[in-house]
């Protein structure tokens, strides 16, 4: 009996043919599984620190245009760099004072909004801010030189790597995606002017830091983060005291609801890579699924994607600790709930954006 197995250029086509059948979304999905995975693998071959900034790095930059996430990867890339920098540069002078952290924070993460508000380069500010803040941070628990270059260092490397995954999923999946890329259109309006939107995000800087000081530093980079997020905003007709009331709601649900269901699902993992990766995967599939919807819960969808990445991916690849994903769950918590606060008494004293 005669069996022909079609040739491996068959197999490529008849597979590409597949995709293109495919939805975006589909498509979307895939290429951010694929590079989040591969990131993850490469990051624990290298003996990298933190897989999980790798993998954050894949998501945060992918796009299914080689452009925009060639762009979007170099102002991470940038950024990081930067901010990694300024960091070790002002260690040398101000190290394990809370004191100085506490301003440390306040200031840059106000000059980040601010200029995240009218600059091209507002993702890297964004990168900066938070690297900065991170190896000052890390300053508070050891101060030697070599260790913060090494910390940094290492974020730099994990950075490098996630972004450079990106792209090469990217490019493997170009002549899928070429087909489907609307015309991208150049926006030259000019960029609206916000003036309280940095001094907001400063003075719940101003009162997050102490508070996670207090809790050793616990998840502080996940708070650094979330507030920036909600106060760094796109161009738009919405009143501003709306559109960061509905970034906090979003950013809040997104978090909990990616919190709560994996630790219903982290205790039956018990370190097994199999079921582990089963799991990763079937987040990031309903996470970008979410965030490819109508504008009302596109952004809840980035969120539980970001909250799955940070609870899954821990220290140490396979890790499924539910107490890291608690305290990480914790400082997103905080840290909303302090821009409530600061939002309330604007509102109280009849100041707004």
């Amino acid at each position: 009996m005669n069996t022909s197995f079609p040739s491996p250029t068959a197999q490529l086509k008849q597979w590409l043919s597949r995709l293109a059948a495919a939805t975006v979304k589909e498509i979307f999905a895939i290429q951010v599984i694929a590079a989040v995975l591969v990131s993850v693998l490469l990051s624990d071959l290298a003996g990298f620190d933190y897989p999980g900034w790798a993998a954050l790095s894949s998501y945060a930059v992918m796009n299914t245009s080689v452009k925009a996430s060639t762009v979007r990867a170099f102002n991470r890339v940038t950024g990081t760099v930067l901010g990694g920098v300024l960091a070790l540069l002002l260690s040398t002078y101000l190290i394990q004072d809370a004191a100085f952290l506490v301003l440390f924070c306040t200031i840059v993460g106000g000059v980040a909004v601010w200029r995240a508000d009218v600059s091209r380069w507002s993702y890297s500010w964004v990168l900066g801010a938070v690297t900065s803040m991170m190896v000052m941070a890390e300053a508070q628990k050891n101060s030697e030189f070599r260790h913060l270059l090494w910390f940094t260092f290492n974020r730099i490397e994990e950075v490098v790597l996630g972004c450079a995954v990106c792209i090469a999923v990217t490019l493997l999946f170009y002549p899928v995606n070429r087909r489907r890329q609307a015309p991208h259109q150049e926006s030259h309006s000019e960029p609206p002017r916000r003036p309280l939107l940095p001094l907001q995000a400063g003075i719940t800087l101003l009162l997050v830091t102490p508070i996670l000081l207090a809790f050793q530093l616990t998840g502080f980079w996940q708070a650094m983060v979330s507030v920036l997020a909600v106060f760094i905003l796109p161009s738009s007709a919405q009143p501003v005291q709306q559109q960061i009331g509905q970034r906090m709601q979003q950013r809040l649900y997104g978090c909990m609801a990616a919190t709560l269901l994996s630790l219903l699902l982290l205790p039956f993992m018990h370190s097994y890579p199999p079921v582990y990766i089963a799991m990763l995967a079937a987040g990031l599939w309903l996470g970008c699924h979410l965030q490819q919807r109508k504008q009302s819960i596109s952004y809840f969808g980035r969120q539980f994607t970001v909250a799955w990445i940070i609870v899954f991916i821990q220290e140490s690849l396979w890790l499924t600790e539910p107490n890291q994903a608690v305290m990480r769950c914790v400082s997103i918590l905080i840290a909303i709930i302090t821009i409530g606060i600061v939002m309330a008494v604007f509102r109280w004293l009849k100041l707004s954006v």
